[in-house]
């Protein structure tokens, strides 16, 4: 009864160690699969940031040359403004000129008057 006995202790034995093998493969697997989809994720996760990094810089772009449109629109409209307002001024100048040399004339003429001796 011994050898039975020794014979199912040994089947035991290997069948664990069976077991134990199987599991370190399984496992070993299991690591490889997690090592892999890990690696897919980074890799996906640097694409997405590059695409993100993309569209933010190009959407950067964009906003700074409508400012940049918009800047030069101000400063253009601001120019017009300038040289309008300096034409008005230049012409209320001259109407200024014209009116104190009518207003002088007119003060000169009756200036004269006063002074002239009575006919």
């Amino acid at each position: 009864m011994t050898t039975d006995d020794d014979s199912t202790v040994n089947t035991s034995t290997a069948a664990q160690a069976t077991g134990a093998v199987e599991g370190s493969r399984g496992a070993a697997r299991l690591l490889e699969v997690a090592a892999h989809n890990a690696d897919e994720l980074i890799a996906d996760a640097r694409a997405e940031a590059q695409q993100i990094t993309t569209s933010a810089r190009l959407e950067a772009d964009r906003v700074l040359a409508a400012a940049q449109a918009e800047a030069d629109q101000v400063r253009a409209e601001i120019e017009q403004n300038r040289a309008q307002h300096a034409t008005e001024i230049a012409r209320l100048q001259q109407v200024e000129n014209e009116y104190r040399e009518r207003v002088r004339a007119h003060l000169t003429g009756l200036l004269a008057q006063i002074e002239a001796p009575p006919s």
